[in-house]
């Protein structure tokens, strides 16, 4: 799959983080972002009734319908720049069944491989679990947020915030924008915050401080939820910074860990 890396698609993100709508071509795209582009394109007719495409069109057949992201790694190498062509190479290289507590679960892992002009830029795995659908989610208990941050910012978004988001990333699961359905058919209280925002916010954090970009890892631990805010923040930890965001109570939503190579 190719993509243009069209500088307007990353105005409107800087726009919907508040912020100056100033990119042109030939600035580097900030980290994470580019989930706004790379999208499969997918009929309205083959979409599953959460929003997602029915399963089988662009991934495998699992037997199971509910989908999380459940986490990643970014291995950054030349940054990727707006109004380029950029080649993504897309494998699934595991598929892993498992029991969990509230039931059986299949874990995805594809690997993507993004290249400029025969140069490797990024590297990245992207895990995906599947598991029952339920009109009550069995929320995992979030552990306690850790403690002592050098830096931190909070965010406050709303139901606009998410629906740009999922017009961006062209992610049409309804969790994200449809409350009603977030709530009486997956069980939800309010609307999901995107698992991949919140990774984005933590490496936005971190590349704010001037921590160098290398291996970035992280792994969604409990979803977070509109209107409450949340906080993303950061600590130097020998040579590499951990970073982790929490709920409003506290408690642990996704930690990561941010070194300028893989170690």
């Amino acid at each position: 799959m190719t993509a243009w890396l069209d500088p307007e698609q990353a105005n409107r993100m800087a726009a919907t983080l508040d912020r100056e709508p100033s990119f042109t071509a030939g600035d580097p795209l900030p980290p994470a972002w580019q989930w706004l582009y790379f999208h499969d394109v997918v009929r309205a007719s083959q979409l599953g009734d959460e929003g997602h495409p029915n399963l089988g069109i662009t991934m495998p057949p699992v037997p199971l319908p509910r989908r999380m992201w459940a986490g990643g790694v970014l291995q950054f190498m030349r940054p990727l720049r707006l109004g380029t062509i950029v080649e993504r190479t897309s494998t699934v290289s595991a598929i892993t069944p498992k029991q969990g507590a509230s039931g059986p679960l299949f874990f995805a892992t594809v690997d993507h491989e993004f290249r400029t002009d025969g140069e490797r830029n990024l590297l990245e795995q992207q895990t995906i679990v599947y598991r029952e659908m339920s009109a009550t989610a069995e929320v995992t208990p979030a552990p306690e947020a850790p403690s002592g941050d050098e830096f931190n910012a909070t965010w406050r978004l709303d139901n606009t915030a998410l629906f740009r988001y999922s017009a961006l990333t062209f992610n049409g699961h309804r969790i994200h924008y449809d409350a009603d359905y977030s709530r009486s058919v997956e069980g939800y209280p309010d609307l999901v915050i995107h698992g991949p925002l919140i990774a984005t916010l933590l490496l936005d954090l971190a590349v704010r401080q001037g921590r160098p970009l290398g291996h970035f890892i992280y792994r969604a631990r409990s979803p977070l939820f509109l209107p409450a805010p949340f906080t993303v923040r950061g600590s130097t930890e020998g040579d590499a910074t951990r970073l982790w965001a929490e709920n409003s109570d506290g408690r642990l939503a996704m930690e990561a860990r941010l070194a300028s190579a893989a170690n």
